[in-house]
Protein backbone atom coordinates (compact mmCIF):
# COMPACT_ATOMS: atom_id res chain seq x y z
CA UNK A 1 0.00 0.00 0.00
CA UNK A 2 2.79 2.34 0.84
CA UNK A 3 4.20 1.85 -2.61
CA UNK A 4 1.01 3.09 -4.33
CA UNK A 5 0.97 6.32 -2.35
CA UNK A 6 4.59 6.97 -3.24
CA UNK A 7 3.85 6.34 -6.94
CA UNK A 8 0.84 8.71 -6.93
CA UNK A 9 2.89 11.35 -5.14
CA UNK A 10 5.61 11.18 -7.81
CA UNK A 11 2.96 11.37 -10.55
CA UNK A 12 1.39 14.47 -8.90
CA UNK A 13 4.77 16.19 -8.59
CA UNK A 14 5.39 15.55 -12.29
CA UNK A 15 2.05 17.15 -13.23
CA UNK A 16 2.78 20.19 -11.05
CA UNK A 17 6.19 20.64 -12.71
CA UNK A 18 4.60 20.65 -16.18
CA UNK A 19 1.90 23.11 -15.11
CA UNK A 20 4.58 25.34 -13.63
CA UNK A 21 6.60 25.20 -16.86
CA UNK A 22 3.50 26.09 -18.94
CA UNK A 23 2.59 28.91 -16.57
CA UNK A 24 6.09 30.41 -16.74
CA UNK A 25 6.07 30.07 -20.53
CA UNK A 26 2.67 31.81 -20.69
CA UNK A 27 3.83 34.68 -18.51
CA UNK A 28 7.01 35.16 -20.55
CA UNK A 29 5.00 35.07 -23.79
CA UNK A 30 2.48 37.60 -22.47
CA UNK A 31 5.17 40.13 -21.52
CA UNK A 32 7.34 39.73 -24.60
CA UNK A 33 4.68 39.57 -27.30
CA UNK A 34 4.72 42.42 -29.83
CA UNK A 35 2.35 45.31 -29.38
CA UNK A 36 -0.38 45.17 -32.03
CA UNK A 37 -0.40 48.96 -32.58
CA UNK A 38 3.30 49.37 -33.43
CA UNK A 39 3.44 47.92 -36.94
CA UNK A 40 -0.09 47.09 -37.82
CA UNK A 41 -2.44 47.58 -40.69
CA UNK A 42 -5.18 48.44 -38.23
CA UNK A 43 -8.74 48.79 -39.33
CA UNK A 44 -10.21 52.28 -39.21
CA UNK A 45 -12.49 51.52 -36.25
CA UNK A 46 -9.59 50.98 -33.84
CA UNK A 47 -7.66 54.18 -34.70
CA UNK A 48 -9.16 57.60 -34.15
CA UNK A 49 -9.15 59.50 -37.40
CA UNK A 50 -8.81 63.26 -37.41
CA UNK A 51 -9.95 65.60 -40.16
CA UNK A 52 -7.56 67.75 -42.18
CA UNK A 53 -7.86 71.24 -43.62
CA UNK A 54 -6.29 71.99 -47.00
CA UNK A 55 -5.79 75.66 -47.82
CA UNK A 56 -5.21 76.53 -51.49
CA UNK A 57 -4.09 79.91 -52.85
CA UNK A 58 -5.56 80.66 -56.29
CA UNK A 59 -6.01 84.42 -56.22
CA UNK A 60 -5.22 86.42 -59.35
CA UNK A 61 -2.82 88.80 -57.57
CA UNK A 62 0.55 87.93 -56.11
CA UNK A 63 -0.92 87.70 -52.59
CA UNK A 64 0.28 85.05 -50.12
CA UNK A 65 -1.70 83.45 -47.32
CA UNK A 66 0.00 84.26 -44.01
CA UNK A 67 -2.21 82.59 -41.38
CA UNK A 68 -5.20 80.31 -40.93
CA UNK A 69 -7.25 79.93 -37.77
CA UNK A 70 -10.29 78.03 -36.57
CA UNK A 71 -11.62 76.89 -33.19
CA UNK A 72 -8.71 75.35 -31.28
CA UNK A 73 -6.08 76.00 -33.98
CA UNK A 74 -3.89 78.86 -35.16
CA UNK A 75 -1.41 78.38 -37.98
CA UNK A 76 0.76 81.50 -38.16
CA UNK A 77 3.86 82.64 -40.04
CA UNK A 78 2.73 80.87 -43.20
CA UNK A 79 3.78 81.68 -46.73
CA UNK A 80 1.34 79.92 -49.05
CA UNK A 81 2.11 81.59 -52.37
CA UNK A 82 -0.16 81.71 -55.40
CA UNK A 83 -0.65 78.30 -56.98
CA UNK A 84 0.38 76.44 -53.81
CA UNK A 85 -1.44 74.79 -50.94
CA UNK A 86 -0.82 73.47 -47.44
CA UNK A 87 -2.67 70.74 -45.55
CA UNK A 88 -3.08 70.90 -41.78
CA UNK A 89 -3.87 67.84 -39.65
CA UNK A 90 -6.40 68.75 -36.99
CA UNK A 91 -5.07 66.12 -34.60
CA UNK A 92 -5.96 67.92 -31.35
CA UNK A 93 -9.61 67.11 -31.99
CA UNK A 94 -12.48 69.38 -32.92
CA UNK A 95 -13.53 71.24 -29.77
CA UNK A 96 -16.13 73.24 -31.72
CA UNK A 97 -17.64 70.15 -33.31
CA UNK A 98 -17.54 69.21 -36.99
CA UNK A 99 -20.30 71.36 -38.46
CA UNK A 100 -20.41 75.03 -39.41
CA UNK A 101 -16.87 75.82 -38.21
CA UNK A 102 -15.64 79.35 -38.87
CA UNK A 103 -12.26 79.51 -40.65
CA UNK A 104 -10.31 82.77 -40.90
CA UNK A 105 -7.65 83.22 -43.59
CA UNK A 106 -5.23 86.16 -43.40
CA UNK A 107 -3.44 87.24 -46.55
CA UNK A 108 -1.24 89.94 -48.09
CA UNK A 109 0.83 92.89 -46.92
CA UNK A 110 -0.76 94.95 -45.47
CA UNK A 111 -2.81 92.06 -44.23
CA UNK A 112 -6.45 91.49 -44.86
CA UNK A 113 -8.60 88.62 -43.74
CA UNK A 114 -11.67 86.76 -44.83
CA UNK A 115 -13.86 84.16 -43.11
CA UNK A 116 -15.95 81.22 -44.23
CA UNK A 117 -17.80 78.39 -42.52
CA UNK A 118 -17.03 74.77 -43.33
CA UNK A 119 -18.00 71.27 -42.26
CA UNK A 120 -15.49 68.57 -41.38
CA UNK A 121 -15.60 64.78 -41.45
CA UNK A 122 -13.41 62.37 -39.46
CA UNK A 123 -10.53 61.16 -41.61
CA UNK A 124 -11.43 63.44 -44.56
CA UNK A 125 -9.84 66.56 -46.04
CA UNK A 126 -11.86 69.76 -46.18
CA UNK A 127 -10.54 72.24 -48.76
CA UNK A 128 -10.88 76.00 -48.84
CA UNK A 129 -9.45 78.11 -51.66
CA UNK A 130 -8.56 81.82 -51.64
CA UNK A 131 -9.68 83.35 -54.94
CA UNK A 132 -10.27 86.81 -56.36
CA UNK A 133 -8.20 89.96 -56.52
CA UNK A 134 -7.88 93.42 -54.97
CA UNK A 135 -11.28 95.06 -55.30
CA UNK A 136 -10.00 98.40 -56.64
CA UNK A 137 -8.57 96.55 -59.66
CA UNK A 138 -12.06 96.04 -61.01
CA UNK A 139 -13.04 92.71 -59.43
CA UNK A 140 -15.22 92.02 -56.42
CA UNK A 141 -12.32 91.34 -54.04
CA UNK A 142 -11.04 88.22 -52.37
CA UNK A 143 -13.32 85.35 -51.39
CA UNK A 144 -13.00 81.82 -50.02
CA UNK A 145 -14.40 78.86 -51.92
CA UNK A 146 -15.31 75.88 -49.77
CA UNK A 147 -15.09 72.33 -51.16
CA UNK A 148 -16.33 69.67 -48.72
Amino acid sequence: MNCKKELNLKHSKSKIKWWAIFAIFGIVLAFTACDKDNDCDCDSDSVEQYPSLKVVNQNSDNTSITSVSLVGYEFNNLLITIGNSQTFSLDKGMSGGYSNINIKVTYGTPSGSINTNANFTKGAITTITLKGCISYEGCTGYYLEYNP
